[in-house]
């Protein structure tokens, strides 16, 4: 059980990572493409279709997390 954890706790910290420079890039060619004001539109907390797709991208990275945390302490006790 600890093989695993580590091993999820490792994939989940790897998708996080390539999750958050996926995000940045996607911004980056949206701030060239169509300008600032478009990144602004983005990050609108208006904007519920950008943030169910955050979180969507986001999601297997902290699920990962949570399991590995969970088989941790199953190992534990």
């Amino acid at each position: 059980m600890k093989f695993w954890a580590k091993v999820f706790k490792v994939l989940g910290y790897i998708w996080l990572c390539l999750a958050a420079a996926f995000l940045l890039f996607r911004l980056g060619g949206v701030w060239i493409n169509e300008g600032f004001s478009a990144v602004q539109d983005l990050l609108s907390p208006y904007n519920v279709l950008n943030f169910i797709f955050t979180a969507f991208i986001i999601a297997p990275g902290l699920g990962l997390l949570t399991l590995s945390e969970k088989l941790k302490n199953k190992s534990q006790s």
